[in-house]
């Protein structure tokens, strides 16, 4: 999703490039506030633009201002998500030398979107279901009860229900948040699109090419994989008309090897995981049994991922074990 000058007449859709589905499932979220709405899809593929879509028509349609209240979960540890979201009184925790809201206060009567919701810790969820029942919160510190009415707005690049599975998401939060869900394209299945944000952007910057410019720079655009989707094209947009320094030209296109489809494996892994690929072959000719195979490739993904990433934390985290599960399999198999 991007800004592009009257793709859709909808209400509040004028300057976005929307699906007309889209515009259908913003307008109906947008007149009925008690349903809730999942947006999945990977990075800088347009999930927040979708939730302001849906506060700008609600405004149309109640025709009053609403909140918005933009939350990023990612950027949240336990007690500071508790604190931010429920708000705190003054003396709850070291530091707290004042009464706050909360987001959860702000987002009363409005719309509260909660950005990467699968990264918040199990208690956090435990109390974010509460509100979402009935309304009633308590501030970190207090036992007074609260109470806010809001439609919320959940955005993941994960697949809730793996999540679900695999224990690090409440069953009961997934069912509570059931309504409207969507899934954002990534921009390399949409390609068709990239004209209309080119577009945009030159508009948006009052840029003028020539027919054969503008053509070329179609043509780079639309071989890329935009691994980061819209959000990265328009960042490399930007990059080349500060590096053409007032001059465009297309010659000065920026080229990261992170625009274009990742490859497979390198080298030095493809000798690596011939190890992986002998286990198997070993397994199915019944040399070696089934827990041996699974245990050998098992060993081999937490060496590997622990020698390709410094921090343990992103390690346990990223292959959605548990601190203690993840310890006690590298004592396993004595990996230092």
């Amino acid at each position: 999703m991007g800004k592009h000058t009257k793709i859709l007449n909808g209400i509040g859709a004028e300057d976005l490039i929307i699906s007309r589905d889209e515009d259908f499932k913003a307008c109906i979220l947008a007149k009925n506030e008690e349903l809730a709405s999942i947006v999945q899809g990977e990075t800088g593929t347009g999930k927040e633009e979708f939730a302001k879509l849906i506060h700008r028509k609600r405004e149309y349609y109640q025709g009053e201002k609403v909140p918005f209240v933009s939350v990023n979960c990612a950027n949240f540890n336990n007690e500071l998500s508790l604190s931010l979201l429920f708000g705190h009184v003054k003396g709850a925790f070291s530091g707290a030398d004042k009464t706050t809201e909360g987001f959860i206060a702000e987002a009363n009567g409005g719309i509260l979107f909660l950005d990467e919701i699968h990264t918040l810790s199990i208690e956090t969820q435990q109390k974010l279901l509460r509100v979402l029942n009935d309304g009633s919160y308590s501030r970190l510190g207090d036992t007074k009860t609260l109470y806010s009415k809001f439609q919320v707005i959940a955005a993941t690049t994960r697949d809730l229900d793996a999540e679900v599975e695999n224990g690090s998401f409440l069953l009961d939060l997934r069912f509570r948040l059931l309504g409207i869900e969507m899934t954002m394209k990534p921009l390399r299945e949409r390609k068709e699109d990239i004209p209309k944000f080119v577009d945009a952007f030159l508009n948006k910057k009052g840029i003028t090419l020539s027919p054969a410019q503008y053509t070329e720079l179609l043509s780079l655009c639309k071989k890329c994989y935009w691994q980061g989707n819209i959000r990265q094209l328009f960042n490399v947009l930007n990059a080349w008309v500060a590096m053409c320094d007032g001059k465009l030209n297309v010659a000065y296109f920026p080229q990261y090897n992170n625009m274009y489809k990742p490859s497979v494996v390198s080298k030095a892994e493809k000798e690596s995981y011939k190890k992986v690929i002998s286990v198997l072959e070993r397994a199915v000719s019944l040399d070696i049994s089934f827990t041996e195979a699974i245990e050998e490739v098992e060993c081999f993904i937490l060496e590997e991922a622990m020698g390709l990433n410094p921090s343990i934390s992103d390690v346990y985290q990223g292959l959605q074990l548990s601190r203690n599960n993840f310890y006690v399999k590298r004592r396993k198999y004595g990996l230092a």
